[in-house]
Parts: structure tokens; C-alpha cells; sequence
């Protein structure tokens, strides 16, 4: 039951995660509250945190018995949770910080081509499915095994979402950026 509830948590958070990141959902709330929507991204981003703090708790540090240990898979789970840590680190360089946060005023978007970006559309999911392999070879449980299934099912979904709003954001532009660069896994998918 423990099980489900987390897996449950895990949708409803992703699900909340896109829904608030919607253009429609921005559009909304820029129109009918105007005054607010200077706080949206650092409230999308202290929604974010908040959800994901207990869920990363729940599925890592509550009770769970191993599915299998080795000293060689931890040592990779080590490995790979501390490259998923560059990577992210690296698709973040491509933005000021400040306003990803929503410390500071958004910008005009603006379409990224350098860095991580001239590899992988998407290199924060990039990031992501190492960092969350990673994880899973670390604390080789249930609970994280369907955190794995679930955020990589989330992957194949949200990256589909994330591109339709840049083709709106960019146009042709985009258009042409995702046929010349692969969306989630450098050269491959």
C-alpha cells in the first residue's frame, strides 16, 4: 500500500509539475491576476521543491529492502549520480540563474544552441535519467525502481510537452534545431 501511495505521489507531482508549466496556465494567471504573475516562476519553483523534498525522502530514506546489492553497482550508482550532477549542472549554465529561479524579472525567451544544448534538446531530462540510474543502482529498491519507471515514463511525456511549447515559443526555428539535434540521449533518441 506504502508503494502505491508513493507511486501516486510521484504522478500527481510530475502531473502538477507540467500542468503549472503550461503556456495556457501561465496565460491565465499573467491575465487574470497581473499583478501576482511577477511571482509565478519562484512559486512554480518553491512548488517544485516542496513536492519533490518528501517524495525524494519517501523513496529513498523510508524502509525498503534491497532488490539486490553489489559493491560494483553502488560504486556505479555513485559514478552516475555524480555525472547526472555535472550534467545538470552544465544544462544550467546556459541560463541566468537569477531569473530560472524567478529572482529576477523573466526575459524574452531566447532559443540556447550552446553548450549541453548543441548535443541534446533536452539535456535537464538528460541529466535527469542518469542521475536518477544513478540513484536506483545506489538504493536498489522498490520504491526507487518505480521511481525510475515512473520519472522515465514521465521523460517520454514531458519532453513531448516541452517541445510542442517551444515550436509555439520558436516556430521554424525550433523546427529546425530538432532535426538537426537529438531530444533527450546525445546521438541516440
Amino acid at each position: 500500500m506504502e508503494i502505491m501511495l508513493l507511486g501516486f505521489g510521484w504522478i500527481v507531482y510530475f502531473f502538477i509539475h507540467s500542468f503549472l508549466a503550461s503556456n495556457e496556465v501561465k496565460l491565465s494567471v499573467e491575465k487574470r491576476v497581473p499583478a501576482l504573475f511577477a511571482y509565478y516562476r519562484i512559486s512554480y519553483n518553491l512548488i517544485a521543491i516542496s513536492g519533490l523534498i518528501p517524495l525524494l525522502y519517501g523513496s529513498i530514506f523510508l524502509p525498503d529492502p534491497l532488490l539486490f546489492a553489489s559493491t560494483w553497482l553502488v560504486l556505479l550508482g555513485i559514478c552516475l549520480l555524480l555525472i547526472g550532477l555535472v550534467l545538470l549542472y552544465l544544462a544550467f549554465k546556459a541560463f541566468d540563474g537569477a531569473e530560472f529561479l524567478g529572482l529576477k524579472k523573466e526575459m524574452k525567451p531566447e532559443l540556447v544552441f550552446a553548450g549541453m544544448y548543441q548535443y541534446v534538446r533536452h539535456p535537464l531530462y538528460f541529466a535527469t535519467i542518469v542521475l536518477i540510474l544513478g540513484l536506483f543502482l545506489l538504493v536498489t529498491t522498490q520504491k526507487m525502481l518505480l521511481v525510475l519507471l515512473i520519472s522515465y515514463g514521465y521523460i517520454l511525456i514531458g519532453y513531448r510537452l516541452e517541445e510542442r511549447k517551444l515550436v509555439e515559443v520558436f516556430g521554424d526555428k525550433y523546427l529546425d534545431y530538432q532535426k538537426r539535434v537529438k531530444a533527450i540521449i546525445p546521438r541516440l533518441y
